[in-house]
């Protein structure tokens, strides 16, 4: 019994993480750079307003394809590198 009520917490344990989503990595495209637009798989626009842009990274061009880390509770995504390649 005992062995069966620690797999149910640690089972709750890894779910209430897993819904926290505490980062995700997310990939998209520049749409454009001024002012700075980023679509994410298809569906979600992202102005500046939700991006954090390091500085290295602020020569981004229309098409450029982009890695971003969702950050916790879904509203700031990390701009973290320009991808080479085809999509």
């Amino acid at each position: 019994m005992a062995q069966t009520a620690v797999g149910l917490v640690k089972q709750a344990a890894v779910e209430a993480v897993q819904a926290e989503k505490p980062l995700e990595l997310r990939f998209g495209s520049v749409l454009s750079s001024s002012p700075l637009t980023v679509r994410v798989e298809e569906k979600i626009l992202l102005t500046s307003a939700f991006l954090i842009v390091p500085e290295r990274l602020t020569d981004l061009l229309p098409g450029d394809r982009v890695a971003l880390l969702r950050m916790q509770g879904g509203g700031r995504y990390l701009l973290l590198d320009r991808l080479g390649g085809e999509p």
